[in-house]
């Protein structure tokens, strides 16, 4: 399987599973992937950009689920642009391969979940205003999807579980 097609499943399924009615879905980065991922949720609203100024430029609380495919983006202004275009109860999934308790700490003070999750062996942040990534996935929406290879309720699931030195070392950043 390609690591292309489990990083966008993975980007993808996790947040659009854990919203209870995403409606309106920014991709941020290299999308090639991630949009045939997103096809497999009907019904949503979906921008696809290659650069930032597409959130400089959405109206404030106009956005249900922002997925970012890349830590290039993790800035304390980028992360404040991303807050204020999210609804009340949005979130944001960003890959976090590298400075993942700094990127982290960028999301603390905004959002009142931000965990994150691994996948063959990648990290990403979840960042969340209102829901829970393991207390409120859609557990009947991710058993559902039909054609994935990667990605299930139970995957969903264990992908948050994190080895004891590591929550050690999120303490005070992690916030679930």
């Amino acid at each position: 399987m390609r690591n292309e097609t489990i990083n966008a499943e993975m980007l993808t399924h996790v947040p659009l599973c854990t919203h209870a009615q995403p409606k309106d879905v920014l991709v941020l980065g290299r999308h090639d992937f991630i949009n045939i991922e997103i096809a497999r949720h009907l019904g949503l609203h979906v921008r696809l950009c290659e650069n930032f100024t597409c959130i400089e430029e959405a109206k404030d609380a106009s956005i249900d689920v922002v997925i970012i495919n890349s830590d290039r983006f993790c800035e304390a202004t980028n992360v404040a642009q991303i807050n204020r275009v999210l609804r009340k109860d949005g979130l944001v999934v960003v890959k976090s391969d590298e400075k993942l308790k700094q990127n982290m700490s960028l999301f603390d003070n905004l959002f009142g979940v931000v965990m994150t999750y691994t996948y063959e062996g990648k990290r990403a942040i979840l960042a969340s205003k209102k829901y829970h990534p393991t207390a409120d996935i859609i557990l009947q929406r991710a058993d559902l999807i039909d054609g994935l290879n990667y990605y299930n309720a139970q995957l969903h699931l264990a992908s948050f579980a994190l080895p004891t030195f590591m929550k050690n070392e999120l303490l005070g950043v992690q916030k679930n």
